[in-house]
């Protein structure tokens, strides 16, 4: 596998991610770990931070080898 290939598989499974952290944000699913109460304001983060590695990902998947 090459690094392009890499960078484009990382990219979707951080899309993947960062979509599922934005629809639990914005349904306003509530989520419990324990007894722990996870906060909306961690998955707008998470979705924030997994968006931003998903575009960096597919930039650095698209750019040329030579």
């Amino acid at each position: 596998m090459n690094a392009q290939k890499y960078c484009a598989i990382s990219a979707l499974v951080f899309t993947v991610v960062a979509a599922a952290h934005l629809l639990r944000a914005l349904g306003g699913a509530a989520l419990q770990v324990g007894s722990w109460q996870v906060p909306l304001a961690l998955s707008w983060a998470a979705a924030a931070v997994g968006g931003t590695l998903a575009v960096w990902g597919f930039r650095l998947a698209t750019r040329s080898s030579g």
